[in-house]
């Protein structure tokens, strides 16, 4: 059996309020993550991130291009439901008189004139009498503060003598001919910014959540008017535009969550990568330095100014040192595996396909570990809720169906 029309004026300008609101909201978080969640170029850089500049550009593009459509369907459906609510402000005349009566000329149409059986275009003011509707789930667009550690930080912490001794090992190889410079040698394959890898994840979670936030707001609405609004147009709000709004913002939770995930592991991985060769050049190190020494002087070249053994030394201390530049392609491999999920992962979330994002959980599972990203990942493959998302806003309908039973 459907439903017979009913509708309240109040409680439809009360949605109307806040799905307008929703959508100055969801702008917002568009706008956030344009701007929050684009590389810092000048802090992008090193041969493991440097390649990761594109698909992070592009993914923060088409997320935001994403966000910002479903902020402008939602304001659109707020301005429809306050007419909504001028329509029905008669229930028993059943016409567009009282909303024409509330609607000012558009100034650059043409002069026309419209009787009470057709909707005058033009800026409606709002119904005066609107329910308040609550937004019960809250958020904030803080830009995320991430730790400032650098490598210098690194190198204090693993060895504060390492720059010293560095400093006397380029003097000491310049001067058999050949300059050797270890800490260029050990971290510049693997070098980079890992705190701004990990701020343009937090960035996504941060937008993620306020999105989905938003949809929860949305669907308590929803709700909320439920027993107020009943027949054909009520029904086809719900369920032909609310439902699919919903699911699209509540999707993008999960997204930004998983998005954070991988990139704060990425940056944890580059970080202890630095700090692992540091250290792997440290305990080579420590085998010709005396680190009791004020600038951690070599043993081995006091000894031996200025003779052949003193050269014979050195050369053995590069060769050593690039044995550890070997060693670190091993650290540089394991970070590029998962550098390439990362870029799986953005390129899935900038162009949603059920396949790929199927492939991207599957290489996923096994890396991320947060209690809950299950779920996450789980909710992340459900690509359809994004993809027949609306892509208009609600619209009442015209002529005698807006007050037409279900």
């Amino acid at each position: 059996m459907g439903e017979v029309f009913l509708a309240r004026s109040d409680q439809i300008a009360g949605l109307g309020k806040l799905v307008d609101d929703i959508g100055v909201d969801s702008t917002n978080i568009a706008k956030f993550i344009g701007e929050h969640g684009q590389p810092k170029g000048e802090l992008f850089t090193g041969p493991i991130i440097r390649d990761l500049l594109q698909p992070v550009r592009t993914a923060a593009d088409m997320t935001r291009g994403r966000m910002q459509d479903m902020a402008d369907r939602t304001s659109s459906t707020g301005i429809e439901l306050n007419k909504a609510a001028w329509m029905y402000h008669n229930q028993d005349q059943k016409n567009y008189s009282a909303l024409n009566a509330h609607t000012t000329d558009v100034p650059s149409a043409a002069p026309a004139q419209y009787g009470p059986d057709t909707e005058q275009p033009g800026q409606t003011e709002a119904y005066g009498n609107a329910v308040p509707y609550p937004k019960p789930e809250s958020f904030k667009l803080d830009p995320p503060t991430v730790n400032q550690e650098d490598t210098a930080g690194l190198i204090g912490e693993v060895a504060p003598w390492l720059r010293d001794v560095n400093e006397s090992i380029k003097s000491v190889t310049r001067a058999i001919g050949k300059e050797v410079d270890p800490l260029v040698l050990v971290l510049q394959p693997i070098e980079g910014n890992w705190n701004e890898v990990r701020r343009i994840g937090e960035s996504y979670k941060v937008a993620g959540n306020a999105m989905e936030a938003s949809g929860k707001n949305l669907e308590n609405g929803v709700k909320l008017v439920g027993g107020h609004w009943d027949g054909k147009a009520a029904i086809a709000f719900e369920e032909n535009w609310a439902r699919r709004q919903i699911a699209a913002m509540k999707w993008e939770g999960p997204v930004g969550r998983v998005v954070a995930d991988v990139m704060g592991i990425v940056a944890d991985e580059i970080r202890q990568g630095i700090k692992d060769a540091l250290t792997k050049l440290k305990d080579m190190l420590l085998d010709y330095i005396d680190v009791k020494s004020a600038k951690g002087i070599f043993k081995q070249a006091i000894k031996k100014v200025p003779g052949v053994g003193w050269c014979i030394e050195a050369a053995d201390l590069a060769n050593k040192i690039y044995t550890i530049v070997t060693k670190v392609k091993e650290i540089v491999d394991k970070i590029e595996e998962l550098k390439n999920k990362l870029k799986e992962l953005l390129a899935a979330i900038s162009n949603p396909v059920g396949t790929a994002t199927e492939k991207v959980k599957q290489r996923l599972e096994p890396v991320v570990k947060r209690a809950g990203v299950a779920v996450d990942l789980s909710e992340l493959v459900q690509v359809n809720h994004t993809l027949e998302r609306p892509r208009e806003g609600y619209e009442v309908g015209s002529g005698g169906q807006p007050w037409e039973n279900g």
